[in-house]
C-alpha cells in the first residue's frame, strides 16, 4: 500500500501485482508468431506449416495483427494463407492448466485429417504446443 499526501488530503492507492509463480514454464518460454496470413479472414494460398513446425511439440504464442488464438470453429477451405486451414476442436483449459486437443484440417469436409496439440492457459493469453501438421499446405489458422 502506498500513501500519497496532497495538500491537506490523504489518499490511499492499492497496487495489485500479478505473479507468474504458479504458471507452467511454457508461459514464459515460447516463440512468438505474428503472421496476419494465418487469420481466418485471410485468403488461401501456398503457405505451408508442414516442415515449418518440427515433429516434437514446441511452444508458440500467437500475438498482434496475426491473431492471438487458434480458431475454434471451422474456417472455409483455402483460407488462412494455405489450402487446408486448421482449427482447434477441443475445450480450452482453465487458468494455469494444459490440455491436449485436436486440430482438424478443412477441405470439402470439416475434418479430413487431424493432429494433436497442447494448449496452456497463461492467464491473459494461451500458448500452444504445436507440431508439424502432417498435411501439405495445412496451416494453423488464427483469430
Amino acid at each position: 500500500m502506498t500513501l500519497l499526501i496532497r495538500s491537506l488530503y490523504l489518499a490511499t492507492t492499492t497496487t495489485t501485482t500479478t505473479t507468474a509463480a504458479n504458471l507452467p514454464s511454457q508461459c514464459s518460454a515460447y516463440t512468438f508468431i505474428n503472421d496476419p496470413t494465418r487469420l481466418a479472414t485471410a485468403p488461401g494460398g501456398s503457405a505451408n506449416d508442414q516442415g515449418y513446425f518440427s515433429g516434437a511439440y514446441t511452444w508458440y504464442r500467437f500475438y498482434g495483427s496475426g491473431g492471438t488464438q487458434i480458431v475454434t470453429s471451422a474456417p472455409v477451405y483455402s483460407s488462412c494463407g494455405g489450402y487446408y486451414p486448421g482449427w482447434y476442436t477441443g475445450a480450452m483449459p482453465t487458468y494455469g492448466n494444459t490440455v491436449t486437443g485436436t486440430v482438424c484440417y478443412v477441405d470439402a469436409n470439416i475434418c479430413f485429417t487431424w493432429n494433436m496439440i497442447l494448449v496452456t492457459n497463461c492467464g491473459s493469453y494461451y500458448v500452444y504446443g504445436l507440431i508439424d501438421p502432417g498435411v501439405n499446405y495445412g496451416r494453423y489458422c488464427t483469430v
